[in-house]
């Protein structure tokens, strides 16, 4: 969460005072994303269950890399370039937040599974909060009028995606720890590492 909002709050504001993107048209970009993540959330969602939430969440997370420095570090385009490149950017950041989702619902027993989601919620609002403040620390406004600083942004996003990567792995399910007892407990040690 620190790391999209670190990027997306400051997206528009970046478009039209560096890009001279008209307010009126910034709908069209977001309308754009959007289509392309309602299409595309779904298929996230089946590659996680087939092939592992925690390696389609690394997957994806290093590909949000490079549309992440790319919008953080755009060039003059033209808005139809714009246009065809936002729902790139849109599901690349969606695609991390799917199996993440559905790895969170993993990591609880189901007796405890509400108390746990509320609490990763507090978290990720607080995340969702750094992220934005920190984010607005970094950049300032030119004399020209410009925003400064949103490049030094989108290097840390990545880094962020990069971290989260290493962190995915410390994260167990309540299958996980079953499991793990089980193996104990038929084999009277204690087991170390993942089952």
């Amino acid at each position: 969460m620190v790391g999209h909002m670190l990027v997306i709050p400051f997206i528009a504001p970046t478009l039209v005072a560096n890009h001279g993107v008209a307010p009126a048209n910034l709908s069209w970009l977001y309308m754009a994303g959007g289509a392309a993540t309602f299409f595309t959330s779904r298929r996230v969602g089946a590659l996680s269950d087939r092939f592992g939430k925690k390696r389609v969440f690394r997957i994806a997370a290093l590909l949000s890399v490079l549309p992440v420095l790319f919008v953080t570090h755009l060039p003059d385009l033209p808005f139809y370039a714009m246009v065809l490149f936002f729902p790139v950017f849109m599901v690349a950041l969606s695609s991390r937040m799917v199996p993440m989702q559905a790895l969170l619902t993993t990591v609880p027993e189901p007796q405890t599974r509400g108390a746990f989601l509320s609490a990763n919620s507090a978290v990720q609002a607080m995340g969702t909060g750094c992220g934005a403040w920190f984010g607005g620390l970094l950049l300032t406004t030119t004399a020209q009028g410009q925003i400064a600083g949103f490049g030094t942004v989108g290097w840390l996003a990545a880094a962020a995606a990069v971290l989260a990567c290493g962190w995915i792995g410390r994260v167990r399910s309540a299958g996980d720890a079953a499991a793990g007892g089980a193996v104990k407990s038929a084999a009277g040690v204690e087991v170390v590492g993942e089952v």
